[in-house]
């Protein structure tokens, strides 16, 4: 039977928190001696000071290493769970297309890829929770339930809301775009100042879309 050890990053880790509690441990003990020079009992003190502070810079290490997992973690489940309304909106729109303006397929396109690449960049947004509250929202709520009311008006309405309809998608597709090309150059600050997505996204579409049919 075979039994795999520790991958190479883990004996990196293993070998930097060593490292770490090693000097830890030399600081601490020359600090004591040198302080208690030349009383012979610095030796022990530094060694008992030396051995805290290997002990303290080693779980210190650990903490951050297991913190820094969880965290990964976290980002993992987020995006899966991303993937998941992301990939039920875009069947969403592949089956019912027929339904829809087909001014708007290109800009339905466009959004999903988008935040598709949105998605696989999701720990740079970390940083930026407000666009990542709006990112969020718009993937599991905001975009699905757009479509659905425009898709449960009647046949015969459709045309006549089709011009608001593809406004508010321009809209998204124009916000979801900036926030893309900004995730993407990683620029913090212009991600903070563009409240288009943040805005869209705290948006009910039940206030905003086909108030004549009072939706």
């Amino acid at each position: 039977m075979r039994v795999d050890g520790p991958s190479p990053q883990s004996r990196r880790q293993q070998q930097v928190k060593i490292i770490a509690a090693a000097a830890a441990f030399v600081a601490g003990f020359l600090l004591l001696v040198l302080i208690m020079l030349p009383n012979p009992w610095g030796f022990a003190a530094g060694t008992v000071v030396g051995g805290a502070a290997a002990a303290g810079t080693y779980g210190m290490v650990t903490g951050r290493e297991i913190s820094l997992h969880r965290r990964r973690a976290e980002v993992t489940t987020e995006q899966t769970s991303l993937r998941e309304s992301l990939s039920e909106f875009e069947s969403m729109v592949r089956t019912r297309s027929a339904q829809l303006p087909p001014s708007t397929h290109g800009q339905l396109r466009m959004i999903l890829v988008g935040l598709g690449e949105i998605i696989e960049r999701w720990e740079t947004l970390r940083r930026t929770p407000d666009q990542q509250d709006a990112v969020a929202a718009t993937i599991h709520r905001h975009l699905p339930r757009t479509l659905e009311l425009f898709l449960e008006l009647p046949d015969t309405a459709k045309p006549q809301h089709a011009q608001e309809f593809r406004d508010q998608i321009s809209v998204l597709a124009e916000a979801v775009a900036r926030t893309r090309d900004t995730v993407v150059s990683q620029d913090l600050q212009a991600l903070k100042n563009n409240r288009w997505l943040l805005e869209e996204s705290l948006t009910d579409p039940d206030e905003r879309l086909f108030r004549e049919n009072n939706l």
